[in-house]
């Protein structure tokens, strides 16, 4: 379940803010994912190109601190905390970061969409906007700023603003930034009016390093199997045929609309809390097991249930 993140999935649906999805209600989940061989169990343990092959940024700062260490600034904390070790050329490294001791500042803008709900005319359309400035003014901002109209006793014109950051080379492309360039655009149906004001923003600067783990993933998978793989066994029937079911299927999402036995849940978990997880984060649990002669990645997520949250630990070291 990559696409969508299986913490954002399961906090929603705690809310109840998904009503109809699957795993909503959710006081646990369960996913499950064979990993045959040291480089699959590798790729499970660190953060990579595999997880994220489109985060051209996060590669860069990998690479960068691979290199010699670098420098990253942001206004909301370190960019990037793995919770895991991150590969680079596939060797994999520890990644560390510490508050540098200076700060410094960057201009953002504050945009503010003005959406009407009439026939007057508009200077361009947003497919007509550069891809740097599509990227950041998303149409879905217009679409919630109609919703509130539609959803309250709010009137048009209704506003809408955010703050982005576009560095000094993406500026010179944008038709929005310093000044933008048109004053009314046709967004999502609705016509919209746009302000733009520049802002000082103070920025934390953050050091990063690596520190060399292991020559390969392959390398740091077989370390994993050796020093952290437990042998899942004494399994009652209905454990056994649960676990079955969950290796076939994927996942499980427990709650009150699932149709398993309560103490078949329970006890694997058991199971599970009874050895040291490879990550454990907040209700979180990641453990390499074998059962059956396989390799299993098995992740656990005791959503609402604090005492099994309470029992999770992890291996003193990787």
């Amino acid at each position: 379940m990559d696409s969508l993140s299986r913490r954002k999935l399961l906090g929603g649906c705690a809310a109840g803010l998904l009503a109809g999805l699957a795993g909503c209600s959710t006081d646990a989940a369960m996913f499950v994912e064979t990993v045959e061989t040291p480089t699959a169990v590798g790729r499970k343990a660190t953060d990579g190109p595999e997880r994220e092959p489109r985060d051209s940024d996060r590669a860069e700062l990998v690479a960068a601190a691979v290199n010699g260490g670098t420098n990253r600034s942001d206004s909301y904390g370190p960019p990037y905390q793995p919770d895991r070790p991150v590969v680079h050329n596939d060797t994999v490294y520890t990644l560390s970061w510490s508050e540098a001791t200076r700060d410094t500042s960057r201009t953002e803008h504050e945009i503010v969409l003005t959406v009407h709900d009439d026939d007057r005319a508009t200077d361009a359309e947003f497919a007509d906007l550069p891809a740097v400035d599509r990227e950041r003014v998303d149409p879905r901002m217009v679409e919630t700023a109609v919703r509130r109209v539609e959803d309250t006793d709010e009137e048009f014109p209704v506003d809408y603003g955010a703050r982005f950051y576009w560095p000094p080379a993406e500026r010179e492309a944008s038709a929005l930034v310093p000044e933008p360039q048109y004053d009314t655009i046709e967004i999502a149906g609705q016509p919209v009016e746009l302000s733009v004001e520049p802002t000082t923003v103070s920025l934390d600067v953050y050091r990063y390093t690596a520190s060399e783990r292991a020559s390969s993933v392959a390398a740091f998978g077989r370390k994993l199997r050796r020093d952290h793989r437990f042998e899942l066994s004494g399994l009652s029937k209905p454990e056994r045929e649960f676990f079955d079911r969950v290796r076939s299927e994927g996942s499980f999402y427990k709650g009150s609309f699932d149709d398993v036995p309560d103490g078949a849940f329970k006890g694997l978990a058991d199971h599970f809390v009874a050895e040291p997880a490879i990550f454990v984060e907040n209700t979180t649990g990641e453990w390499l097991t074998r059962y059956d002669g396989t390799d299993y990645w098995v992740e656990i997520d005791f959503v609402l249930l604090d005492e099994y949250e309470q029992r999770l630990h992890a291996v003193e070291s990787l």
